[in-house]
């Protein structure tokens, strides 16, 4: 199963052409998906606040990385995302959004994102997303990384 949604949303992303620069990707509708979209949308726009506005408040989020790196709470997530974005050079194209799992207060999402380092380090990477629905809607506890292609190293 995994494999298959893997596959699946893989395709979606090998389908999506060029980079996404931030104002290709639309404001999010009000969904289970909408945070997902969101977080997506402000790390195009390289935007911490913007970020962490997607992130849960009821626990502490986390960010469980491909290459093993783990990063709790809302204000470290947005310091990692503040040093990250003022690396120059490096883009995000975004693959479809799609729920896997939904119920009254916990959903999972999945999608996958290529990462281009560079024009030689490309990574495509699965991203899933546990979120929590809180008072002011559906926000972001937890995510997960996997590598699907690329180079094992975290540079």
């Amino acid at each position: 199963m995994t494999i298959i949604l893997a596959a699946t949303l893989l395709a979606g992303l090998q389908a999506a052409p060029g980079v996404v620069t931030p104002g290709m990707i639309a404001a999010p509708a009000a969904t289970i998906e909408a945070p997902v979209e969101a977080m997506l949308h402000a790390i195009s726009a390289r935007d911490p606040a913007a970020l962490e506005q997607t992130l849960a408040t009821s626990v502490e989020p986390e960010i469980v990385y491909y290459w093993g790196e783990t990063v709790s709470g809302r204000e470290a997530i947005a310091q990692w995302h503040r040093e990250w974005f003022a690396e120059p050079g490096w883009a995000i194209v975004p693959g479809p959004v799609g729920h896997s799992l939904g119920g009254e207060r916990l959903a999972t999402v999945a999608a996958p994102v290529r990462y281009i380092k560079t024009a030689e380090r490309q990574f495509v990477i699965l991203i899933s997303y546990t979120l929590l629905k809180e008072a002011e809607g559906w926000r972001i506890a937890r995510i997960q990384q996997t590598l699907l292609e690329g180079p094992d190293a975290a540079d």
